[in-house]
């Protein structure tokens, strides 16, 4: 009856937050289309990059720290008030100091004035993004992802009626991306709201030996976040300054363009894996402290599912990928149907290291993932650097697959090399 229950708000739980993400999506889509039709390839492009900065650093703010509050709320409920307010002061205090030292870091770009200026604006979703995250430590721990998703879809309501207007009144694509910025800070109103009315037990206290403590426990996921981050984002940035093969006849701001309408389709088929896991991380706990046969039953299941939704993803993904470039940017775009279709075939990679990656952090064993990452990240930026001046955003296309297969061999190694230390 147990075992019914839990697969039931697991399944609700998933379901919720795959339908906020699909309409949050569809409200990024919307917004990439009227940014790709209405303000052009090259605006687009620029766009992109007002995204993909702060998309890339905010790693840092959110360092793994839900994960390990998380495990700590599920094992006692008295604490959730104190790692809240401890995790929302830190990431506070590190979204001011990050965004000063990025705002800094932009001028050794070679990015136009008008660029920089709306990166550095756009930097203020590292905050937001921060506060959202630190909301879900309440949701995840009880798995009440229906709130979440309320409060997430509040906001992206909001970011689609502020681009309407920046539509109408011709605004820009800062305009555009700062509308992020004003439904993150929405979405966490709303989740603050929740938390206060359905949970009024909490009592918020900043306790300093937990901030301590979970700086300690996050370091290896927080690093592990961090160079992940850097072998998905980091290829876009790349992209916007290093030379462009003369074969494409494209400036960096169009090849940023061109890579980043298909990645943003990709990242769209990478949410299932992570919001299944999300779902999955309370259960592998709940199932690790039974013994090793009811977690393995139930990590088992986990890959079965995610196997068989990868698959399906991608043949869906291959098949359809010239009509839904046509569809969002029109024939711009007609170079991004490809880079899709490369993006597209290697899912199954993906939907394998995300149940392998918490499994690992189930058994405790998470000190070697920032090893795993780091190998990653220096491959991906090496071979970045090496081809994308000779093959562009294909080289990244199939570069982003190649160190995530790495990380998959290392992550696999060790997990079956810890489960048996666990259980010989």
């Amino acid at each position: 009856m147990d075992s019914v229950f839990t697969t039931k708000k697991i399944a609700y739980n998933t379901i919720f937050q795959l339908v906020g993400k699909v309409v949050s999506m569809g409200i990024t889509v919307l917004v990439t289309v009227v940014v790709a039709r209405y303000f052009g390839r090259s605006a687009y492009g620029e766009f992109s990059l007002m995204q993909n900065w702060p998309a890339l650093f905010f790693i840092i703010v959110d360092f793994g720290f839900n994960a390990v509050a998380v495990k700590e709320i599920s094992q006692n409920w008295s604490d959730a008030g104190k790692y809240f307010m401890t995790i929302l002061r830190m990431r506070l205090a590190f979204s001011v100091v990050l965004i000063v030292l990025l705002t800094l870091l932009l001028v050794l770009f070679p990015y136009s004035g008008y660029l920089k200026t709306g990166i550095a604006l756009s930097l203020f979703l590292i905050l937001t993004q921060g506060l959202y995250a630190t909301g879900n430590i309440i949701f995840q721990s009880k798995l009440r992802y229906d709130l979440s998703t309320y409060a997430y879809l509040t906001g992206y309501i909001a970011i689609l009626f502020l681009t309407y207007m920046c539509v109408r009144f011709n605004l820009g694509v800062i305009a555009v991306s700062l509308s992020y910025v004003i439904g993150g800070l929405l979405t966490f109103v709303f989740m603050a709201f929740f938390i206060r009315h359905t949970y009024p037990d909490i009592k918020y206290i900043f306790d300093i030996k937990i901030a301590k403590d979970l700086i300690i426990k996050a370091l290896p996921l927080g690093l592990m976040f961090l160079f992940s981050q850097i072998s998905f984002k980091s290829d876009s940035i790349l992209l916007s300054v290093l030379p462009i093969p003369s074969f494409l006849h494209l400036n960096n701001n169009d090849a940023v363009a061109i890579y980043s309408l298909p990645y943003k389709i990709f990242e769209v088929a990478l949410v299932v894996p992570t919001f299944f896991m999300n779902s999955m991380y309370p259960v592998f706990i709940s199932k690790y402290k039974q013994g090793p046969k009811d977690l393995a039953y139930v990590f088992k299941r986990a890959l079965f599912f995610l196997i068989l939704v990868s698959i399906f993803g991608s043949l869906a993904g291959i098949t359809l990928a010239p009509y839904i470039i046509n569809i969002l940017g029109g024939s711009a775009f007609n170079l991004s149907a490809n880079v899709l279709r490369i993006l597209m075939a290697g899912l199954l990679i993906y939907f394998l290291t995300q149940p392998l990656s918490w499994l690992l952090v189930t058994l405790g064993n998470q000190k070697v993932l920032p090893k795993i990452y780091l190998v990653s990240a220096l491959f991906n930026v090496f071979l970045n650097f090496l081809f994308i001046p000779k093959y562009g955003f294909y080289a990244s296309s199939v570069i982003t697959h190649l160190s995530e297969f790495i990380i998959l061999i290392l992550l696999f190694y060790n997990a079956r090399k810890t489960w048996r230390e666990k259980y010989a």
